[in-house]
């Protein structure tokens, strides 16, 4: 797992005391009326409790969300870290996940190798939630991606080589807050991993490239991989992949296919269901489909977009590297569920040998599609995937997600990724599954209105019909990819607004967010509890 979980140097334990060997004591504390709530210290030993005790007498404890107080503890050499959570009638697992984030991102600066995290039972959510949270906050907020970094003076600030954290619980908690983090800790690990890849530029991922890292990764995690090449593509006719890779004949497209097989049965489950009958049931033979959109970077083709911001485009592949972290957070934790997951590679360029407006292409599936703008190029290639991965998998379910319009985000901002579907079962759990993890979303329509806008004069269809509901406009064009009686729930995810960030967040550092794994792995996770879609 080693080039897996190097862009994440954490390690966890879970204890019922604080290790004396503890660099900094975290204490995590929220606010009732705009004020800090006062903390049991029973359990802390004397000189931690004088530390907290000067802060409160001072009042320095912080009342703002993610703020953090921090007071030398003179008798020991530690620092105790106080952090706040926000209004203790508002919180919610996200409050801990942003708290601890904030805290791993503090031990970076300061240059804390280790500490320990103490989790107050008296705090609203149960113990283990609380445990798996904070794991995943720790490791988003210390993951950083310096690979590229050369030899400058501002380079070469050292920063902990890795981070050795203690989560402290209540003794009768510790094996389930144990549990919870180890799989909180390989899920997001496999994210951050999709982070990493997703920020590595243009000439250093391209689809063949990221052919070769989905196979290392595959290997290290026990996924089976198949690849599709641009000579098996043509043999099969997926005009839409070969379209868009056409303008790069030197990094040609790939469909890269990653299996895994089903554990048979539930070795770790969701903390959703710690409540919930987790006998387990007969493996299903057909699988959960995911497929990503992995434009590994995008011009725009002939249709060139604007230079400002272009370079941004190294993360149109993180609908793909959402997948990837999932699958391989899957094989991690031993999930029951069969799982195909297809990353639909390839460059849109402009060259004498791209695309052009005005031509027509012919899909996977024989609908034939005119080429309005070059720009409009994820579901051409999410389109020939989906066709494919449905006709030769069967799957029970399909979910793709792709960063596919600047429009999703000028309807639902930076904070919400656009659901569109076939299915309301399926489409409830999505949300749910996102929602527990403070992945937002919202639905938006697809119907016979948008569908009369996407017909063509000359083809079957136009890839793109103007700027009037352009996020719509994507996710129906794609549904003609997916069977039309239904039989096959599907979800579309637009993630355009959420793939990546411009600025620090609480939890993410600027660059791709990883947004969709641990949405994707709770609702597989929860999903193997029975075959039929939409059951509870």
């Amino acid at each position: 797992m080693k080039m897996i979980d190097q862009y994440t140097p954490v390690s966890m334990v879970v204890e019922h005391t604080i290790p004396v060997d503890a660099g900094a004591v975290v204490i995590l504390i929220a606010t009732v009326d705009g004020l800090p709530t006062p903390v049991s210290d029973a359990g802390l030993p004397a000189a931690l409790r004088q530390a907290m005790r000067a802060l409160s007498l001072a009042g320095a404890l912080p009342n703002l969300a993610n703020e953090i107080a921090c007071q030398a503890v003179e008798s020991s050499g530690q620092r105790l870290l106080v952090v706040c959570l926000g209004d203790r009638q508002k919180l919610t697992l996200q409050c801990y996940r942003d708290a601890a984030a904030t805290v791993a991102k503090a031990a970076r600066k300061q240059k804390i190798a280790q500490l320990a995290m103490l989790i107050d039972p008296a705090l609203p959510q149960g113990s283990h939630e609380i445990a798996a949270a904070c794991a995943t906050g720790l490791c988003a907020g210390f993951f950083l991606l310096e690979q590229f970094k050369g030899t400058s003076t501002d380079s070469k600030a050292k920063s902990p080589a890795s981070l050795s954290v203690t989560l402290v619980v209540e003794k009768p908690a510790q094996p389930f807050a144990a549990t919870a983090v180890r799989r909180a800790e390989a899920i997001a690990k496999s994210q951050n991993f999709a982070r990493a890849i997703a920020g590595h530029p243009g000439n250093v991922v391209n689809p063949p490239a990221l052919e070769k890292i989905a196979k290392s990764a595959a290997k290290a995690c026990g996924l089976k991989v198949r690849v599709l090449d641009e000579k098996q593509m043509a043999k099969l006719g997926m005009g839409g992949m070969l379209g868009v890779g056409m303008g790069s004949p030197q990094t040609p497209p790939r469909m890269i296919v990653l299996e895994w097989q089903g554990s048979g049965s539930r070795v770790q489950g969701s903390e959703r269901d710690r409540n919930k009958d987790l006998t387990p049931k007969p493996r299903a033979l057909n699988p959960l489909l995911l497929v990503g959109k992995a434009v590994t970077f995008d011009t725009g083709g002939i249709s060139i977009k604007p230079r400002e911001g272009m370079q941004r485009m190294v993360f149109d592949k993180c609908g793909a590297m959402a997948v990837l972290g999932a699958m391989i957070a899957l094989a991690r934790t031993k999930c029951s569920q069969r799982v195909i997951g297809i990353l639909a590679a390839a460059e849109n360029h402009v060259s004498a040998t791209a695309y052009r407006p005005g031509d027509i292409l012919t899909m996977y599936n024989g609908v034939t599609v005119e080429i309005t703008n070059t720009d409009a190029e994820g579901r051409l290639v999410l389109a020939d995937a989906l066709a494919w991965g449905i006709e030769t998998y069967k799957p029970l379910a399909v979910v793709d997600l792709a960063t596919l319009t600047g429009g999703v985000v000028i309807a639902l901002g930076k904070e919400f990724a656009g659901v569109f579907s076939n299915h309301d079962g399926i489409a409830t759990e999505i949300a749910e599954a996102g929602a527990y993890h403070g992945e937002k979303m919202w639905r938006l329509p697809i119907g016979e209105e948008v569908k009369e806008m996407m017909k063509s004069d000359h083809a079957d269809i136009v890839n793109s019909a103007g700027r009037h509901a352009h996020a719509i406009q994507g996710a129906e064009f794609l549904r003609r990819f997916v069977p039309e009686d239904g039989s096959t729930p599907w979800v579309h995810l637009d993630i355009a607004g959420v793939a990546d960030n411009e600025k620090a967040s609480a939890m993410y550092t600027p660059g791709a967010t990883g947004w969709g794994v641990r949405t994707l792995v709770e609702w597989i996770t929860g999903r193997s509890r029975g075959d039929e879609p939409g059951a509870s």
